[in-house]
């Protein structure tokens, strides 16, 4: 109908349809087109090939894209022409699934946002709206976080249900990337991307069931406390007094800069250099030096690093996990050596008068 009665060219509808010439060529010759014919246009062959395309049921989005009008004017052309428009009617009930459109504008999308879910335009959304009685002005709805994180089966349940991604995130008490995953993993659209900290949920949870201290894990892990209790809510963990009997140790080492310090040192002593010359070189006590000799040389190097770790400000927690022990073993070394007060040094006498 382009091509006979609205005159368009072959590469005038190459470009429409994103084709070769030679494509289209083909496909009007398979109609039993002559292409060869220079195509005549109708008198009025806009007008014309609107209402043919009409009548093949295409919307008049649709029509109007086609010609190159806007919805409003291709409109307008029909009418002009004296073309009965189409009313809302089963049939075309049927080709939109007009529950979940809905259930998409009551969970708070735009109307674009529901068209563009749907495959269908706004201004169909908006029709197929109206017609099923809802409001283009929503009130806002409240969403209210459950007391336990709901299973991943809901979170698939409530996106088929229509629910926007944000809003299956406060129902079903879980964060952005869970609901994502789990949207990929059954095959929903979904935009996967990593957590945002950079936070392996399962190696959190494995750090605080051997704590069993939200500060600790934040510590080791360089976030806030309260990423940490999120994240622990949403892995299900319940909240412990004492680590779990049966955590296996966890192992993350991390250089900070007192361990470059002591790398330094060590390094600077096997070159043969003594303690006050090293101190004097990278500018630190001469006490510090000789503490960090302590232990590389003690006989028992576990125990003289955790109560080295322990004067750098490291709390029992962040021990056992940067080392890989126990906490009740770092704890039993603590208590072995610091349990006895140091004696403090004794008042001077006031002078005699």
């Amino acid at each position: 109908m382009l091509h006979q009665s609205a005159g368009y060219s072959l590469d005038c509808l190459a470009s429409l349809y994103d084709e070769t010439a030679a494509e289209i060529r083909a496909a009007l010759l398979a109609e039993g087109v002559d292409v060869d014919t220079h195509p005549r246009p109708s008198p009025d062959p806009i007008a014309v090939t609107m209402e043919r395309l009409y009548d093949l049921k295409l919307s008049i989005d649709r029509v109007g894209w086609l010609c190159g009008y806007t919805y409003g004017k291709a409109r307008k052309i029909l009418l002009d022409e004296g073309v009965q428009l189409r009313k809302c009617g089963p049939s075309l009930e049927r080709e939109v699934d007009v529950p979940r459109l809905v259930k998409l504008r009551k969970s708070g999308l735009s109307i674009e946002a529901c068209g563009r879910e749907l495959r269908i335009s706004s201004g169909t959304a908006r029709n197929r709206l109206l017609a099923a009685g809802v409001s283009l002005r929503p009130e806002p709805a409240i969403f209210v976080r459950p007391p336990t994180p709901l299973p991943a089966s809901a979170v698939v349940d409530l996106h088929r249900q229509g629910f926007k991604k944000e809003h299956v995130r406060k129902l079903t008490g879980r964060s952005s990337s869970f609901v994502q995953r789990q949207l990929a993993l059954a095959g929903l659209p979904g935009r996967v991307r990593p957590d945002s900290l950079g936070v392996d949920t399962e190696t959190l949870v494995a750090i605080y069931r051997c704590a069993a201290s939200s500060q600790v894990t934040a510590d080791v892990l360089h976030i806030s406390k309260g990423a940490v209790l999120t994240r622990l809510w949403e892995a299900g963990q319940d909240m412990l007094d004492v680590p779990s009997p049966d955590a296996t140790p966890v192992h993350i080492p991390a250089q900070v800069p007192w361990q470059r310090r002591q790398q330094e040192i060590v390094a600077r002593a096997a070159r043969g250099q003594r303690a006050s010359e090293i101190a004097a070189a990278l500018r630190v006590p001469v006490a510090d030096v000789n503490a960090v000799m302590r232990v590389y040389q003690h006989r028992d190097r576990t125990t003289a690093e955790i109560l080295y770790r322990r004067t750098q400000g490291e709390s029992p927690g962040v021990i056992a996990v940067r080392m890989g022990l126990r906490l009740d073993r770092v704890r039993d070394v603590l208590a072995r050596y610091t349990s006895h007060p140091r004696r403090s040094t004794p008042l001077a006498k006031p002078p005699t008068q």
